[in-house]
């Protein structure tokens, strides 16, 4: 039985918030990928790489947990998930050559950094068919953390578009356990335990919606109870107070939903999930009157277009100017002096 747990440590917890591992060994990294999952993958625009690769990928489509496998052998001591420091370089899966900073999260060894944190991992600890030990890694990264290091580096990753956005912090565990399951089926191997590192986890502060706001917004009185419905459909726990036309709705965002802050959030999903095309688009309505125009009025647009049509020019009279003005422009030597 493997018992085998690879040592992880976060020194900047405000950048990552969790990090999951398990330790795999005596893994096939050159067992060929399953058809299904080929075709799955092909399906959901994803190119089969190689069995491990093509597993994290599943996994990453199938429950939106990024996932990464480093080759256990090449890792020097354990891991530390710090921020990088001037003057430090890696190489990384793209062939890319970066040089990090103290902005930048970087999963690091002993030798430096070995991938960028939420982005993409490095050249020199990735799996490769010859690859017989592995280290999965299951890690939570705070969006302010990752938001535009990608574009920094002139590089796009499936993982820098979730990380930046906010991925589920509830589910590393679940990630690593699916890809285990996966990985022994394809490739074999015997797993170690997982080992779950928790620096800091965000906090889910309940958000407070108003029916009668949410019926003036949407511009449809949506029942309080197709509202409460709706929450419970999308998995938002919540509760309800007031009386019938004053409700108030408490909802807690649940882990997996980064996108849920202020009043106006929940009030997008209850009418995306209500229907769009059940709201009628009605032409707006405003109290306007004609103003009279009397024939005798001319505006001062219209004067200046036909003083312009009869061959006049507008001309603009310069006020106080240098006597060298005067002199070439109108060629008048004894200019008129302000006193």
């Amino acid at each position: 039985v493997n018992k085998a747990a690879f040592p992880v440590k976060i020194s900047h917890g405000e950048g990552c918030g969790r990090f999951a591992g398990r330790v795999i060994r005596n893994v096939n990294a050159a067992a060929p990928t399953p058809a299904w999952m080929k075709e799955r993958l092909e399906r959901s625009g994803q190119r089969s790489i190689s069995a491990l690769v093509d597993v994290t990928n599943y996994v990453m489509i199938e429950l939106g947990r990024p996932l990464h496998v480093y080759d256990l052998d090449k890792l020097a001591a354990g891991i530390d998930v710090r921020f990088g420091r001037k003057g430090e370089r890696l190489k990384l899966l793209n062939e890319q050559v970066v040089e990090v900073d103290e902005t930048v999260l970087c999963i690091t060894d002993h030798s430096g950094p070995i991938g960028l944190a939420g982005l993409m991992g490095g050249e020199s600890t990735k799996a490769e068919p010859a690859t017989r030990n592995i280290f999965l890694e299951s890690a939570f990264f705070f969006p302010e953390a990752v938001a535009g290091r990608a574009r920094r580096y002139n590089f796009a990753s499936d993982a820098s578009h979730r990380f930046e956005r906010g991925v589920d912090f509830d589910n590393n565990i679940a990630g690593i356990e699916r890809a285990t399951g996966l990985i022994l089926e394809i490739c074999g191997g015997e797993p170690g335990p997982a080992v779950d590192t928790v620096a800091k986890l965000p906090e889910r502060r309940p958000v407070r919606m108003r029916a009668a706001r949410a019926h003036k917004v949407i511009g449809v009185p949506v029942p309080a109870a197709d509202m409460a419905d709706i929450f419970t459909r999308l998995g938002l726990s919540h509760t309800c107070e007031g009386a019938a036309g004053g409700e108030v709705f408490l909802v807690t965002p649940p882990s997996f939903r980064f996108d849920i802050e202020i009043e106006e959030d929940l009030i997008e999903e209850v009418a995306r999930v209500y229907g769009f095309e059940r709201i009628p688009a009605r032409p707006p309505l405003a109290l306007a009157t004609m103003r009279p125009q009397p024939e005798g009025h001319r505006s001062p647009h219209a004067i200046r277009q036909q003083l312009a049509d009869s061959d006049y020019q507008e001309v603009i009279n310069f006020g106080f100017v240098d006597p060298q003005w005067e002199t070439d422009f109108a060629g008048e030597a004894n200019a008129i002096r302000v006193v």
